[in-house]
């Protein structure tokens, strides 16, 4: 029976980022629904003298951020793990000077705008166009590495939702998706919106990663500063890693 499904590939991985430009934690099922994955990218760090958000990828004294990593924790409160091991709540009085000590200058946790959470946390806003799903493939992650020299290239660099195992392989293929329905699992359909503008994120150092300007240099060269597709959420529901990806007719 035709049920105007046409199959893609598998989702591989997921990602959740509940504390921006940090790095994220590695989870096999969430919520989605029309603002992303529940508990995605709720918070940020910011500067307590400006007010602007961490910036890794334009201002050094932020460049260390990646080796900071978030995550939400049995409590179902976010937590950052700093370089140490040590687990601190995004609650805990200490936080912020725990921050400070690390970057060194004044840092404090935001909540990032439009927010539900508790009030004591400053607001700040997204420091680009939110897109609720960004998924890379790994036809283009293999195709990138391919021009990079290097026999492969980490999804990590990429911040993505979720990294799809395309069942063909074909060079940048998510280029192809724009405009088309993508339907995930049983419930959950997607709208590829655009295609992923990349800045220098994709070649900052992080824990087990060097820094590597040859990647952006290559997707610069390559496909327009193009990398993976920014989508828009259809239909809601929840997400699982093994979740079959399918062009929705």
């Amino acid at each position: 029976m035709n049920d105007g499904l046409n199959p893609v590939g598998r989702v591989l991985e997921l990602w959740r980022y509940p504390v921006s430009s940090i790095g994220g934690e590695r989870i096999t099922s969430a919520k989605l629904d029309c603002a992303g994955l529940k508990g995605d990218r709720q918070f940020a760090l910011i500067d307590q003298e400006n007010g602007f958000a961490a910036a890794p990828e334009m201002d050094k004294r932020w460049r260390n951020a990646l080796f900071l990593s978030s995550a939400i924790a049995e409590t179902g409160l976010p937590e950052i793990t700093f370089p140490s091991g040590n687990r601190v709540s995004l609650h805990d009085r200490g936080i912020n000077q725990l921050l400070t000590d690390y970057f060194g200058f004044a840092v404090a946790i935001a909540a990032i705008e439009p927010s539900s959470v508790d009030a004591k946390f400053p607001r700040t806003q997204h420091r680009h166009p939110h897109a609720a799903v960004h998924v890379v493939t790994t036809g283009s992650m293999q195709h990138l590495a391919a021009l990079c020299g290097s026999s492969t290239i980490e999804s990590r660099r990429f911040r993505p939702t979720a990294v799809v195992a395309t069942y063909q392989d074909d060079h940048f293929d998510d280029n192809k998706w724009i405009g088309k329905r993508l339907q995930i699992g049983p419930s959950v359909e997607l709208i590829a919106e655009e295609q992923t503008k990349r800045c220098g994120m994709t070649f900052v150092a992080q824990p087990g990663l060097d820094a590597n300007p040859d990647i952006l240099r290559s997707i610069l060269r390559n496909n327009r500063r193009n990398f993976g597709v920014n989508c828009a959420v259809v239909r809601s529901g929840e997400i699982n890693v093994g979740d079959a990806l399918s062009f929705k007719a």
